[in-house]
């Protein structure tokens, strides 16, 4: 007879697993209040250390590690904060920062550009970042790109450079700007879901892939006006740098299948005939490459550098800080606009709304600039935002409206009351229109046999009961609200704008425009980034000597804590599900649904904003 262990034979004994249960939860306790123990040293430590790296004689080498954005998204999360983990994000604030440091500090010569995980990054943030590098070119400071290979944000950011280092085997995805969206209406049909959809402004497109298979005319028509002027803007920057011809690039991006396939030599070596980039090297001897220009680091390992973290350190470090009476507060409203309070990367309807009013309620604040990187989002929180604007406009501030990569929709009516807009000539706004969306299930639900029945004390059934068919007398009540907040929103823009209100409805319509075409529609008033935006607010405010300070939302730990376990849980469904092309298709469509909060079920979103 086989022999069992003693461990094989407890398994068996029920105490076993209440033992063990309660040995794993005292385990994964014991494990993170080491972690917690651990990261609270770190950070007191990090706060007393003060020997910081000189920057003499070394490069400074830039990394960002994700995208650069104007906020990053959960940066208050205290896992991240615990864990040391780096940044998905880099907040384009603290680059500005460090690169306009280094601009003018005579220890730092060389500057190493290291770009090969920036995509995702907006036109506008890339305008901002390119005319910092231009700078330090202007300081004669020496820039280098290096990267395995290219995105097209990262080769943006690289042109600036003067010389351009890719690996062997890199690529430069240099490609046009498009825009293309999954439509859901035959997949809906199959499984007899019923999006009742209610919306004003032809160009609205935000509900047509619940409509039907394929793009509008109209929004064809509309996506390629903006796509155009973005795409020109990306050629002159990059043919101006590379000393190329704007042509050239297109003819590029035109007969990429013919000039990266000539034979007998790499699409690498036909991009370096090109005249993209300067150099192909594997990383081996690129490291080499910089020992020889640089000197080697102090443990031979690699060549001489401090990073762009270590560097931000010590200008913090070295900062005389002044404090000036009057202040200016910066307000980051970054991401979907959706009610109650939300975290960093979220515009929430009361908590942008507090930091709003917290600042008009500080008497030494003198003006707000609100900065937007926003498509939109429910009809409710945004005018509880653009209300707390005006309460703090009829308090006597400024109020400037600065807007980033994308301002449009909701994005636009928070910042329509402005004193003064501001956007980038690469920025995404307008989208003036406005959408219902409702959602019914009751064909699907009768498909696999399940039937809603029941009796009401009125004629009309205004529950808006997902399971049962929609009354028709709440849909006609929702498109009469639908209607009328258009009317609202082009009455509003009006008004803050002083133009006629049949003009604003010819340029409104849900239709998409670039920040240049923006300011001949008079839907903004001037061309700048941030800080541009930040000095008008005290030109207009009057005053010569303020700090500018950024107000931030607390966030919620448990929340935190929740979400981040609540992205484990997925790990725990088989593979065949998760890679289910229809389970995915309808979990994208629900998550869509779920960010839409509004109590009555009104969006100001632009959709069409994604590049």
């Amino acid at each position: 007879m086989e022999q069992k262990t003693f461990f094989e034979k407890f398994k068996k004994n029920p105490l076993f697993w209440i033992f063990s249960g309660e040995l794993f939860f005292l385990s994964l306790n014991i494990i993170f209040l080491i972690a917690l123990l651990v990261g609270l040293i770190s950070f007191i430590s990090s706060i007393f250390v003060d020997d910081f790296d000189d920057p003499t004689d070394k490069a400074l080498v830039i990394r960002p590690m994700g995208p650069i954005v104007e906020q990053v998204a959960g940066s208050n999360d205290p896992i991240d904060n615990l864990s040391g983990n780096l940044p998905r994000e880099l907040y384009v604030g603290d680059l500005l920062e460090v690169l306009d440091a280094a601009a003018s500090d005579q220890r730092v010569q060389n500057i190493i550009l290291s770009l090969d995980n920036i995509d995702g990054t907006g036109q506008a943030v890339l305008y901002d970042v390119g005319n910092a590098l231009q700078k330090l070119q202007e300081a004669d400071k020496n820039i280098i790109a290096v990267g395995d290979y290219y995105t097209r944000s990262g080769y943006y950011l690289a042109s600036f450079a003067d010389e351009i280092i890719m690996n062997t085997d890199g690529i430069v995805e240099m490609y046009g700007f498009g825009r293309s969206r999954l439509f859901y209406k035959s997949f809906l049909d199959k499984i007899k879901v019923d999006f009742n959809i209610f919306r004003v402004g032809t160009f609205k497109s935000a509900v047509e892939p619940y409509l039907g298979n394929e793009m509008s005319e109209a929004a064809k028509e509309a996506n390629l006006a903006y796509l155009d002027i973005l795409w020109s803007s990306y050629k002159d920057v990059i043919s101006k740098n590379r000393n190329m011809s704007s042509e050239q690039i297109q003819f590029l991006v035109d007969n990429a299948d013919t000039i990266l396939t000539e034979e007998g030599i790499s699409s690498a070596e036909a991009i370096l005939n090109y005249g993209l980039v300067d150099k192909l090297m594997p990383r081996t001897k690129t490291r080499n490459y910089f020992k020889d220009l640089f000197g080697e680091s102090d443990d031979k390992s690699s060549f001489a550098q401090i990073s762009g973290f270590e560097y931000f350190r010590l200008i913090q470090s070295e900062k005389n800080v002044e404090s000036a009476e009057d202040k200016i507060a910066v307000v980051v409203a970054r991401g979907t606009i959706v009610d109650g309070v939300q975290p960093p990367g979220m515009i929430g309807g009361d908590s942008t709304s507090r930091l709003i009013r917290e600042a008009h309620e500080d008497e030494d604040v003198k003006a707000i600039v609100l900065r937007v990187d926003s498509g939109g989002g429910g009809v409710f929180a945004s005018e509880q935002i653009r209300v707390e604007l005006l309460e703090a406009k009829e308090k006597g501030l400024t109020i400037i409206a600065s807007m980033g990569n994308v301002a449009a929709s909701g994005g636009y009516w928070i910042s329509a009351n402005a004193h003064e807009i501001w956007a980038s000539h690469n920025t995404i706004t307008g989208s003036i229109g406005i959408f219902g969306i409702l959602p019914t299930f009751d064909r699907a639900l009768n498909e696999i046999g399940i039937n809603s029945d029941g009796v009401n004390t009125s004629r009309l059934d205004l529950s808006g009961d997902p399971t049962s068919p929609l009354d028709e007398g709440l849909s006609k009540i929702i498109q009469s609200e639908i209607e009328y907040g258009y009317k609202r929103f082009i009455g509003l823009v009006s008004e803050a704008r002083e133009i006629p209100i049949e003009e604003v409805d010819k340029i409104a319509q849900g239709r998409v425009w670039a920040g240049s075409k923006a300011l001949e529609l008079g839907l903004i008033d001037n061309i700048g980034n941030l800080q541009m935006a930040i000095e008008r607010a005290a030109e207009l405010a009057g005053i010569d000597e303020y700090s500018s300070y950024y107000p931030e939302q607390e966030v919620n730990w448990r929340e935190q804590i929740f979400n981040r376990l609540s992205g484990y849980i997925g790990w725990a469904f088989p593979s065949f599900i998760k890679d289910n092309i229809l389970i995915k298709e309808t979990v994208k469509i629900l998550q869509d649904v779920d960010k839409l909060n509004d109590p009555k079920g009104m969006y100001i979103i632009c959709e069409d904003c994604q590049i």
